[in-house]
Parts: C-alpha cells; structure tokens; sequence
C-alpha cells in the first residue's frame, strides 16, 4: 500500500536516530587548535559533521579536553567530556555553541571559547545526537511503500511453518523537496536531506515521521502517522531553465514499522502526573555561513 502526501499532511524528521549514534574515535593536537578563528579541525570531521549537529566529545586522557577553556565548565575545571552544537566552515573546521541557533548562525558572541595546548595529542571519541524531530520545509509530495516478503516454508513441518508465515515487513518511499537552504519558523531544511548522505562514516540513518494527517496543521483531526528509523540510500536534484531546483531522496526502513494514532513522544514518563520535555534543538535556520 502506498501513501501520499495530503492537505494535512507533512514530513518531520531527527537529524540523528533517537539515540546517539555513530561512535567514532580520532585525535587532537596542538596544529588542529587554531585560536584566532577559535576553530578545531581534526580529519573526520568534514566527512562526518554538518552545521548545526549536536555532538559530544569524550576523552580518556588524564589532561582531559584541556583544548576547551575551562571556563566552558560551571564545575571549574577541566573536565573528560562536553556536549555542544558545531558550525562547520568548507575546510572542517568546527566552533562549538551551546544552542543550535548559535551554532546555525555562527553567533560569536556565544561560541565555546578554545586554548591551546602543548603536548602528546589527545585521543578523543565523539557521537552525533538529536533529540527533537521538525518539520521538513517545501516538501512537494511523498510516497511510502510497506511491503510482506512471502518466505518458502515448504520444508518445514506444520508446527515450525505456522511460525514463519506471516513474512518479513519491510518499507521504502521518496521524499520530493523544492531545494531551498534557508528557512524560517522550525522547519528543517531541505539541503540537509543532501547533506545527510554524505556522513561517509557514520551513515545515513535519520528518524522519519510521514504524516497523513497533523493536529497542528488542522485542529479537527486526529495525528496519524508513521514512525521509523530510515536509510537514505538515494539522493539526487533536477535543474531545469526557467524553474525551481527539486531534490529527491529514496530511502528504506531500517527499524521496526509503526502505523500511529496520537502523539509522537518526545517526553519522559514520570511516576505522577506531571512530565519532563526533552531538551530540544532550537529553530532550524540554515543559513550561508561566513567567516
């Protein structure tokens, strides 16, 4: 079965699955610390990082992350771990901010400040995390396909084939987008659904959200919708003369399927009646960046 998207329907999405992903080890030294760009530079970087994503930064050296100030703790002191937004500038370079909009608009006045250092260089580990899906802006349309692969259980007695008959579920879709790398509001991009395909090492996966129906867009209804973890496997733009840029992106579930009714959670269950909203990405403004 195939779904379309409608009047009240939309496309929202985490940059990251749900959970931190994509564990991934380098080193620093005292050439990858410039202090008069305040900028970090170490060699995955550029491949893996896109501005605005939130990353955290471990370490297990003794000296801790001593190429942060210390004043980037309210313990006081140097510490082994840090969670920040990055702005990523053409060569890799990264500032740190602690909000996404500082991170996006590459705000000065907020970034994380750097030293530098002498020394061995520091091993460091870091991941890619979101916690917060957003809306895709100048989404055009969307298909999404599940499909139940049929499994040969012809050899198998009747006892162990009634286990096996129901088949796999599976699904696929295409997002088509009007190109566009500046938006307003809290709409996420359509420039990072290209962007995402380029992570080289720690994949492609993104949470995805298809709704057919959407109580913030009308009132009177109901949300319905699908959840799963996604693979971009596809992405490719048509320029035409005289018309806008249209990007397409194919991708494939890649986690368990789920039609819903009600609300997607981004919350923390607690023992009383009260809740906890997660900590959120600010508005999803993607803006050219300049040093």
């Amino acid at each position: 079965m195939t779904f379309f998207l409608g009047t009240k329907g939309n496309v929202r999405l985490r940059r990251a699955t749900s959970t931190i992903i994509g564990e991934l080890a380098d080193s620093i030294d005292s050439a990858d610390v410039n202090t008069t760009l305040n900028r970090l530079s170490f060699d995955s970087a550029a491949d893996n990082l896109l501005t605005g994503d939130r990353v955290d930064i471990s370490t297990t050296d003794a000296r801790g992350l001593l190429f942060f100030n210390v004043s980037n703790w309210s313990s006081g002191v140097v510490e082994n771990t840090i969670s920040a937004y990055v702005n990523v500038n053409a060569a890799g370079g990264l500032r740190f901010f602690g909000t996404f909009e500082s991170a996006i608009n590459n705000t000065r006045a907020n970034e994380y400040p750097l030293v530098a250092f002498v020394g061995a260089p520091v091993p460091i580990t870091y991941q890619v995390r979101d916690v917060s899906s957003s809306v895709l802006g100048n989404v055009i349309d969307y298909t999404f396909a599940t499909d139940r692969e049929a499994i040969d259980a012809t050899s198998l007695s009747d006892k162990f084939r009634q286990l096996y008959s129901a088949g796999l579920l599976s699904g696929s879709g295409t997002i088509n987008c009007a190109f566009d790398y500046t938006t307003s509001g809290v709409t996420e991009t359509p420039l990072l659904m290209l962007q995402l395909i380029q992570r080289l090492d720690i994949g492609s996966e993104f949470d995805c959200g298809l709704y057919l129906t959407d109580k913030a867009v009308d009132a009177g209804v109901n949300n319905v919708f699908y959840t799963f973890q996604a693979m971009i496997t596809k992405a490719g733009v048509e320029v035409r003369a005289g018309d806008i840029i249209n990007c397409a992106i194919d991708f494939v579930a890649t986690g368990e399927i789920r039609l819903q009714i009600g609300q997607l959670s981004e919350y923390i269950l607690k023992e009383d009646d009260d809740r906890v909203k997660l900590e959120q990405s600010l508005d999803f403004l993607l803006k050219e960046i300049e040093d």
